[in-house]
């Protein structure tokens, strides 16, 4: 799709190397640049306890496929050169450079577009309110009002990805993509520009519109929801399964409660969502008096065939393991390594 298309990156971790494995799954040549004074990305050093010392680690795999990688300092005159011979022959520039590094190393976009005048540049900041500190996806977490809303009344927990990191990746193909549109018209240089806390925030929702329009302020729930019950709600079965309910209707309830036998008295009673928000901690020990009499492959078979939303929670090694998973994978061999990840491409196009 993207055949044509030439990207240098110079961004390094999670959220810009992302964008750039977007890019080059989908057919472009991405050339990931990395300082070699600091021995390249510092994702090569985040190893699991049981890796080996070596250059790779999984997590710099999970987003650096299909890449061609150049290790160069970019204080030094002749790498500099090299990196302006790149500038003039790629389309995008994706960064994420640390507050005034950009200018230290002459890799602004008011230079780069001197150099390149059709160049997208696209960069990936921290924290808008303070573009000095340093910004590290848990530190977004606490500060953008994640943390305070997840867990439970005794834990607080984080999200187990850098997810903030995974929407401003989002957010910055987004722009490039809407970039590249502006261009078809207009063929001067763009640049494109997120932070991780302009990111967070906009992610944050129906949760947001909670408190903007209610003052509700979230607190740690577990998985449960703030708005909808039983929505979140573990349940157990006989074989000791743990499955998860997703009801957000009055119909789906009537329809869940049917399929476990539940008294007509406790129909009635949380016939609607209001009341069921309520006395979720009732409900819940209710409905799990039944299902923990049902075996969950019968029970999960029948609030399938009666479009009731519900899930099994499942290890990452379950997930991986499935028939779909196995699909996107992406295999790619570097350094002699062969390494795996996801790809990040899950949609389809069709005519």
């Amino acid at each position: 799709m993207f055949s044509e298309l030439k990207i240098l990156e110079l961004s390094n971790v999670l959220a810009g190397p992302a964008v750039g494995m977007f890019f080059a799954e989908l057919g472009a040549k991405v050339i990931k640049v990395e300082n070699k004074l600091s021995n390249g990305d510092l994702t090569r050093k985040w190893k699991l306890p049981n890796e080996k010392n070596e250059d790779l680690s999984a997590y710099f795999c999970s987003v650096n496929y299909g890449k061609t990688h150049l290790f160069l300092n970019f204080k030094d005159p002749d790498d500099q050169l090299a990196l302006k011979d790149l500038i003039k022959e790629c389309d995008i520039i994706i960064t994420n450079f640390k507050h005034g590094d950009d200018l230290k190393f002459h890799l602004d976009f008011d230079r780069c577009k001197t150099i390149n005048p059709k160049i997208i540049y696209a960069h990936i900041g921290g924290f808008k309110s303070n573009t000095k500190r340093v910004a590290f996806d848990i530190v977004l977490q606490a500060e953008t009002g994640f943390i305070s809303m997840t867990g439970n009344s005794r834990e607080y927990a984080k999200m187990p990805v850098a997810l903030i990191d995974v929407l401003a990746a989002h957010q910055i193909k987004e722009g490039i993509l809407t970039a590249m549109i502006q261009q078809s018209k207009d063929s001067r240089a763009i640049k494109v520009s997120t932070t991780l806390e302009e990111t967070a925030i906009a992610s944050l929702m129906n949760q947001s519109s909670n408190f903007l329009m209610e003052s509700h302020i979230a607190i740690p729930m577990g998985t449960l929801h703030p708005n909808i019950a039983p929505y979140g709600e573990i349940i157990e079965t006989i074989d000791q399964e743990k499955l998860i309910l997703a009801i957000g209707t009055d119909q789906q309830f009537l329809k869940f409660s049917n399929i476990i036998q539940l008294e007509k008295q406790y129909i009635d009673q949380f016939s609607r969502n209001d009341q069921r928000v309520q006395n979720r901690g009732f409900l819940k020990t209710k409905i799990n008096e039944k299902t923990s009499k049902l075996k969950s492959k019968d029970l999960l078979a029948l609030c399938v065939d009666h479009y009731i939303p519900i899930g099994k929670i499942k290890t990452i090694e379950k997930v991986l393991n499935s028939t779909i998973a196995k699909k996107m994978v992406l295999e790619e061999k570097i350094k002699n390594k062969i390494t795996k990840r996801i790809k990040t491409v899950a949609f389809q196009l069709s005519h």
